[in-house]
């Protein structure tokens, strides 16, 4: 089965019963953590459809740089939804919002300040207030106590986490996430305009560099069916009711897998 036609069918679910799955946030206990985990089924599906068109459009380049984006959704998302499973509470995803939108915002008042002087303008720029009037919970916390928090949503700290928790993600048995690692490393030059990327881009008229993209684009393919998925398990612990949702993207992914290792 072809990644494309593996991502139609699973694409049919979504359209047929993702708006019934995302209707319950609407009456969940776990308002912003059910917020979070939508997010990243829309991120990272909009990720997806820009690499297929990379990859149609014979652009190797934008696909690397986008992959690598996507990797760093997938992983947030396994650790929102990992946290999730095993606590059984909306603490994560007020952590993702508080605690991440933050340091955004942080960031970008900063970034403001820092426009402006090289403009020559003076700008007082108070970021406590700014915090204050977003992220309450954020503003209670020392510099270095924000940071600390924000920290577990970075890369090296989620695979950590990934890989000594309960469900094994990272090991000899489930090298999946230990396969995009990395890659992940490797990319960063695409996103960042590193000395690798020239080295890489010699070779980009070749047959060769479609192919190995093509190839990434059944992991994205999977990975992003995986959220879904994965998502959908995740709520019909509330929600007994959509269970079946989870269930036949399940049987999607294991359909592409088999037909996909019979044919290599």
């Amino acid at each position: 089965m072809h990644y494309r036609d593996a991502d139609d069918t699973y694409f049919n679910i979504v359209k047929t019963d993702g708006a019934t799955l995302f209707a319950s946030i609407g009456r969940t206990a776990f308002p912003d953590t059910y917020r979070a985990m939508f997010g990243f089924c829309a991120k990272t599906n909009s990720l997806k459809t820009a690499m297929f068109d990379a990859v149609e459009s014979n652009n190797p380049y934008a696909f690397k740089v986008l992959f690598r984006c996507f990797c760093e959704h997938y992983l947030r998302f396994m650790y929102i939804w990992s946290r999730f499973v095993r606590e059984n509470s909306d603490s994560i995803g007020s952590e993702y919002y508080s605690f991440c939108g933050a340091v955004e915002a942080q960031d970008y008042v900063s970034a403001i300040s820092m426009a402006e002087t090289l403009l020559g303008n003076t700008v007082v720029a108070d970021v406590k207030m700014v915090l204050e009037k977003l992220y309450p919970e954020a503003a209670k916390l020392s510099k270095r106590e924000l940071e600390q928090y924000s920290n577990q949503f970075k890369y090296r700290a989620i695979l950590k986490f990934l890989a000594g928790e309960q469900f094994g993600f990272v090991g000899k048995d489930s090298p999946f996430l230990a396969q995009i690692v990395p890659a992940y490393a490797l990319l960063s030059s695409f996103v960042h305009g590193g000395p690798y990327t020239d080295m890489e881009m010699a070779g980009y008229s070749e047959p060769k560099a479609l192919k190995e993209c093509e190839k990434d684009a059944e992991v994205v393919f999977l990975m992003a069916a995986s959220v879904f998925m994965c998502t959908a398990a995740a709520v019909s612990r509330e929600h007994s009711e959509l269970t079946s949702i989870g269930a036949r993207v399940n049987q999607v992914i294991k359909q592409f897998v088999a037909e996909d290792g019979n044919e290599s």
